[in-house]
């Protein structure tokens, strides 16, 4: 059903009264939202779930683009045509992050119920099953949210982990345009990138183990590219004097 149907008019009224705006709606770059919906109760965050959302290192960062209701509605009927608007969108944070916390790092990682379905896929091939047979374990559920093909999350998992900087992330949605464009995903798969900033705004880079570094150890990759489970290595028990 169009939202717009039941709205009594899709611009405001022509009144010379001034408008309060509580947000821009970034629908359009070069001419103003005249939709109606200024609150922010009617705004909506396009991007901000492949940046962690409402996490600690999300909240930091203010300048967000904005849709109204009406106009993100417009924008996501041609899901094809979203999906491409969406990737330039994400590569546009990046460089409004970089503008505002430069040298910021970010920490990639899929989302828990994709790395789940990575891993299960993982397994199987690790215990002698082939690829083939083993991603029909994985298979993308049409009821359920979009799941992307295990080929693709296969792809993006040589690029997970910690300290990649805004060129490396901006290659990696870039790597996904091309996969949207030779339709080997029919939408951006659940991958965030996370800021590397402290509650701050200070950027600060993952301990490798090599430095006394700010941060956790980053997260490597569990997935080798034969697509089985690399180990964690077992730490050696101290010997007995």
């Amino acid at each position: 059903m169009d939202l717009d149907a039941s709205s009594p008019a899709t611009d405001e009224d022509q009144t010379s009264a001034p408008v309060v705006r509580e947000f821009i709606c970034k629908n359009d770059e070069f001419a103003e939202c005249k939709t109606g919906q200024y609150t922010m109760d009617l705004s909506r965050k396009v991007i901000s779930d492949h940046f962690g959302r409402n996490k600690a290192c999300t909240r930091i960062i203010k300048n967000w683009p904005l849709f109204c209701r009406k106009h993100y509605q417009r924008a996501t009927y041609n899901q094809e045509k979203w999906q491409l608007r969406k990737v330039a969108l994400i590569i546009r944070q990046f460089y409004i992050i970089e503008e505002q916390f430069p040298g910021t790092m970010y920490t990639v990682a899929l989302k828990k119920s994709e790395e789940n379905r990575l891993n299960t896929f993982s397994r199987k091939v690790a215990s002698g099953m082939e690829p083939e047979e083993a991603s029909k374990y994985v298979e993308p559920r049409e009821n359920k949210h979009f799941e992307a093909p295990i080929d693709v999350l296969r792809e993006l998992s040589m690029d997970l982990g910690s300290n990649k900087n805004v060129t490396e992330v901006d290659q990696i949605v870039n790597n996904i345009h091309d996969m949207l464009v030779n339709h080997e995903t029919k939408q951006v798969p659940s991958i965030e990138f996370l800021p590397q900033l402290d509650a701050d705004g200070t950027p600060y880079v993952e301990d490798d183990g090599s430095s006394p570094s700010k941060g956790k150890s980053p997260k490597k990759p569990r997935v080798n590219k034969k697509g089985g489970i690399q180990k964690p290595a077992t730490p050696k028990k101290a010997s007995k004097a």
